[in-house]
Order: C-alpha cells, then sequence, then structure tokens
C-alpha cells in the first residue's frame, strides 16, 4: 500500500507539473509519466498470467525504479519553478522542505474536480497535498526505500473517519495554506492517531 500510494502521489505531481508547463514536451516527462500511471492503475493479472507475474523482490525493485526516475524529474522542475516553502509537524518530529510546486484549479492541475495540490520532494520524502474530488489528503512518504520506508504519514478523508477528525482540514489564504489533523503511521501496526499540523506558502 505504501508504494503503490508513493508512485501515485509522484504520478500526480508530475502530471500538474506537465499541465502548468503546457504540455509534456516542455517538462520531457510524459513516457515516464504515462508509464507510471498505467503502472499504478493497471488491472491484476488473471491467475492464468500467475506464472509471468514478476517475484515480490523483484516487483519492488521495479516500483523503487519507476519511483526514482519520476523523483528526479520532479526535483528538476521544483529547482527550476519551485519556491516558498513548508513545515510539518506530526508528532515529536518536523520536517522542513525548502520548496514546494502548487497548483491550483483544474486547468493547472489537469485534474476534473481538483482544487489544490502541493509537492515537495528533499532528502528522499515527498511532502504531498491535495484538495480534489477525493477530498482533503497530506502525506508525508520516504520515497527513497519502499521496502523499508523511514516515514510514511497520512491525513485524508479515511483516516478522518477512522479517527473521528474533520474530514475537511486543508485551508487555503491566498497563497498560504494550513492544515491540522490526526495521522496514520503506515510504518507501524500501531494505528493510534498522531496530531500533526502543516504550514506552507506557495510561491
Amino acid at each position: 500500500m505504501v508504494r503503490i500510494r508513493s508512485i501515485v502521489a509522484l504520478v500526480a505531481a508530475m502530471t500538474f507539473v506537465l499541465a502548468g508547463c503546457g504540455g509534456a514536451d516542455d517538462a520531457g516527462g510524459e513516457s515516464a509519466t504515462t508509464a507510471a500511471s498505467e503502472a499504478a492503475t493497471a488491472d491484476p493479472q488473471s491467475p492464468n498470467d500467475a506464472t509471468e507475474l514478476p517475484s515480490e523482490d523483484e516487483a519492488t525493485e521495479q516500483a523503487q525504479d519507476l519511483a526514482d526516475d519520476l523523483a528526479d524529474s520532479l526535483e528538476e522542475q521544483q529547482d527550476a519553478m519551485g519556491g516558498g516553502g513548508a513545515t510539518i509537524t506530526v508528532g515529536d518530529t518536523t520536517w522542513a522542505f525548502d520548496s514546494v510546486l502548487c497548483a491550483f484549479g483544474p486547468d493547472e492541475i489537469g485534474q476534473e474536480g481538483a482544487e489544490f495540490v502541493l509537492s515537495s520532494l528533499q532528502d528522499g520524502l515527498q511532502l504531498y497535498v491535495s484538495i480534489d474530488s477525493f477530498g482533503h489528503s497530506v502525506s508525508v512518504d520516504d520515497i527513497s526505500d519502499f521496502q523499508n520506508p523511514s516515514v510514511s504519514l497520512i491525513a485524508d478523508k479515511f483516516t478522518a473517519s477512522a479517527t473521528g477528525a474533520p474530514e475537511e482540514f486543508v485551508e487555503l489564504d491566498g497563497k498560504e495554506i494550513s492544515a491540522t489533523s490526526l495521522f496514520v503511521d503506515g510504518t507501524t501496526d500501531d494505528l493510534t492517531p498522531i496530531e500533526g499540523e502543516l504550514e506552507a506558502t506557495c510561491p
């Protein structure tokens, strides 16, 4: 689950970067994004095709390679287009991101019903914030090690339903973003919710 969610967040971030650039040719990432989208949404093979499925280690390695390629492309775009910054504290740990990419509205994001997306990559972690047709979401994930991620925290409508937190918790004030919610830690079997806060400024 951690691997799929991380790739989906990377794909979504690349999609809004491409939309903001006016097309895939400008960002040079269409083929990688298309491949990632297909990989993240592909239907499972039937039992008759089971012999063709990669082993768990091979699948993990392929997912890591895909994430690394997407992360490299996003980091290039973040260096070129990013700015602002973000700080997120969950429990006793705080992460600061020196630059972020933001998009507002479906035209910039490239997704119908989407209102806001923020992405930032730093030190092997991805911060991803969204308000779209799936609701409000804030996550921090270790994208450098899918096998044993050091960080996998998420707050969204599903964790809100389980923890009793409000489902709408991301607040926009121009280019200032804040969020307070309860996060679930995907690196442990302990699903005790953890209080977290986000403060960000878009470029």
